[in-house]
């Protein structure tokens, strides 16, 4: 007898082709050879560049293609429905949720004529999470778990654009202190060139970013720095709250080389702050604050505020800038270590996905790699 096509066939054929239709624009194609991976699709993401052309991006997603019937699933119980739900296997899922690459389980609902799509970590993080892995998270031989896919989950251009910002991190390479840093850059002993004054301001706010500070109020940067209009000094002075430990290590104590009878190299204590802080961006320096100036704000801080810290981010390496802070403020009680260009590194380099962000505007006076 010939092989015989069936009505679920058929339907897979015809959502697979309306959902390749939808995809088309927003990637190229990645296909296995063989239904090994239980994923259908893969997709390589494309970013639009001009009107008429697309670039590739470095974000890969793979795609589990499933459809609900319209004799399974009504268009009034769809209406009326906060989910649709799904069997699938165990094995499966885990597998999906391991992977290194974004996985999507897109679901075709017939009698709506419409594509709902999630991130399976996001299905498996609302529903199971790590217990996923442990074999009394379900019953002794199940092999079928049954998940949730919101309604208000359609595929649309917005969830596309998420997409891109899937990333995936090599973890073969060398790492530090145990952390795959996607890259083989040492932390420690790398020193970036002098970056564009907006380049700079970016990357700083992106670490604070990524560290939690959120903002109470923008100062002005001028009562530090009165002559910047006329200096060219570019600064930015803000108050906030630090709510994930921000640390470095000053360079100046690590050591780069090695003594001659042995391999040990000493590195720099790790300055750290968290809480409520000043934080000040000098992205273009052409000057040193004024000192009188300086030490009245950090007794304002001390005394009005209750503010202790303050973060000072330079795009320069000059020596003397440091002392510009660190002697004028003492005895105030406001504790400041200016982070120079070369003590941007550490956070730089250890924080990936920032570094990946801004790697191709970022260029090296002195760089060391790890192995």
């Amino acid at each position: 007898m010939a092989p015989i096509i069936g009505e679920q066939d058929e339907f897979e054929g015809i959502y697979t082709e309306k959902f390749r239709g939808l995809a088309r624009p927003y990637g190229e194609f990645v296909q296995y050879e063989r239904d090994r991976a239980a994923i259908d699709i893969g997709l390589h993401l494309t970013q639009t560049t001009t009107s008429r052309y697309r670039s590739l991006s470095n974000t890969r997603i793979w795609v589990q293609l499933k459809g609900v019937r319209s004799s399974t699933l009504k268009l009034e119980d769809f209406i009326e429905a906060e989910y649709v739900t799904l069997d699938l296997k165990i094995e499966h899922l885990r597998f999906w949720y391991a992977s290194p690459e974004a996985v999507y389980l897109i679901v075709y609902v017939e009698c709506a004529d419409v594509f709902l799509a999630e991130d399976i970590r996001d299905i498996v993080d609302r529903q199971w999470g790590e217990r996923i892995f442990q074999t009394n998270t379900f019953r002794a031989g199940q092999e079928k778990a049954r998940v949730r896919i919101p309604k208000n989950v359609p595929l649309s251009d917005d969830v596309w654009s998420r997409m891109l910002s899937h990333r995936s991190l090599r973890v073969d390479g060398p790492t530090f202190r145990g952390r795959p840093l996607g890259h083989r850059l040492d932390p420690l002993r790398c020193i970036p060139n002098k970056m564009e004054p907006s380049v700079f301001s970016d990357v700083v706010s992106r670490l604070l970013s990524v560290h939690g500070y959120k903002l109470v109020e923008t100062l002005d940067g001028s009562l530090l720095f009165p002559n910047a209009r006329s200096s060219g000094d570019i600064v930015s002075l803000s108050e906030g709250i630090m709510y994930y430990t921000y640390e470095w290590v000053p360079q100046i104590f690590t050591e780069f080389g090695f003594d001659p009878d042995s391999d040990f190299r000493i590195e720099g204590e790790i300055i750290h702050v968290q809480g409520p802080c000043a934080v000040l961006i000098h992205s273009n320096k052409v000057s040193y604050p004024d000192q009188e100036a300086l030490r009245e704000f950090a007794q304002e801080l001390v005394g009005t505020k209750n503010t202790r810290r303050l973060l000072v981010f330079v795009n320069d390496d000059d020596p003397a800038y440091f002392g510009s802070f660190f002697g004028t403020v003492r005895g105030t009680g406001l504790e400041c270590m200016p982070q120079r260009l070369s003590d941007l590194t550490f956070n730089l380099l250890i924080a990936t996905t920032v570094y990946l962000e801004f790697r191709d505007k970022i260029t090296w006076r002195i760089v060391n790699y790890l192995f």
